[in-house]
């Protein structure tokens, strides 16, 4: 039998064998498609993203004049102050004033603003976190710091634990706690760091100068009123920058008092960082972090404040004082 026969004969017997749909089921088979439309719908918004998931971050705390925005460049936070988690990478960001942060597949990208980052200690043999900035990549194993991105370059400041720089060029520059690196910077020696570092100054009272040779190591006092708390913190990283901690400590003791409670925790969770990582001063470090503890009681810091008194073994030092 010619070929062409034996396919028309089998397409006639499936035919046969395939029994015609009778019009009294056709009721069914809307029930079935209506219950299959149903299903698909109920999918779709159970795989919805959440309400609480910003650009695939989740916003784990926010104040409540937090005003925020999606679009093409990622999550605008254009007002208040909001807590972004990336539980996946064990990463955690706290806005320090307006900014654009966008998760990428390779990282999370700061497109504008200043932000605080968190990174959860990576095991051995694990990938870095990296945060991406316009001057290149920073890779995070576990630590604290601070990235500012602005229009002209960003800078970088190391708080505790250790990151690696990895600039557009390739080069690969390691910071150390209390270092700050700047970009883009032509040279890496670390006088043009601390210059890129420090912020630019705001035309009614700058709070630094731009150039660190004819700067005052003197913090600007403040005229008429008790400076703001991105005021402090751009201060704090100019002199952090400069390496005058023993400066930004008092600097810090002197701010803390003119400042409501809310504000006070923060302030003295950064000068506890200094006396610890910068300063390296465990005694001072570990009579500050016990009144710490007593004055916030399960402070949003709790976590860190153990790491740091384990850092210094404060818990032994606090046995042998009361011998």
């Amino acid at each position: 039998m010619p070929p062409a026969a034996r396919a028309r004969l089998w397409s006639r017997l499936r035919d046969a064998r395939e029994p015609k749909p009778a019009r009294h089921r056709r009721p069914v088979w809307l029930m079935v498609a209506a219950s299959a439309a149903a299903l698909a719908l109920a999918v779709f918004f159970w795989s919805a993203p959440s309400a609480r998931s910003l650009g695939g971050l989740e916003l784990a705390q926010a104040t409540p004049d937090l005003r925020v925005r999606e679009d093409a460049a990622g999550v605008e936070i254009q007002m208040g102050e909001a807590a972004l988690v990336d539980d996946a990478r064990g990463l955690a960001l706290r806005n320090l004033g307006p900014l654009v942060v966008r998760r990428e597949p390779s990282g999370v990208r700061l497109v504008r603003g200043r932000a605080e980052f968190s990174v959860e200690r990576r095991k051995p043999g694990a990938s870095p976190v990296v945060v991406l900035v316009s001057g290149g990549a920073i890779e995070v194993m576990g630590t604290r710091f601070t990235v500012e991105e602005r229009e002209a370059g960003g800078a970088v400041t190391l708080h505790e634990g250790a990151i690696l720089f990895r600039r557009l060029t390739g080069e690969v520059v390691q910071l150390r706690p209390g270092q700050t690196l700047g970009w883009p910077v032509a040279e890496p020696a670390e006088p043009a760091r601390r210059e890129l570092a420090s912020p630019e100054p705001e035309p009614p009272q700058p709070l630094a100068t731009p150039s660190p040779v004819v700067a005052s190591s003197r913090p600007p006092a403040a005229a008429g009123r008790a400076p703001s708390v991105e005021e402090i913190l751009r201060e704090l990283e100019v002199l952090r920058g400069r390496h005058e901690f023993e400066q930004a400590a008092r600097y810090l003791e002197a701010a803390m008092r003119k400042q409501p409670a809310a504000t006070r925790e923060r302030l003295s969770f950064e000068l506890g960082s200094l006396l610890t990582y910068q300063l390296e001063d465990a005694q001072r470090a570990c009579a500050h972090w016990a009144r710490h503890e007593r004055q916030f009681q399960r402070g949003r810091y709790a976590e860190a404040v153990q790491r740091a008194r384990e850092t210094l073994s404060c818990q032994a030092r606090d046995g042998e004082t009361g011998r």
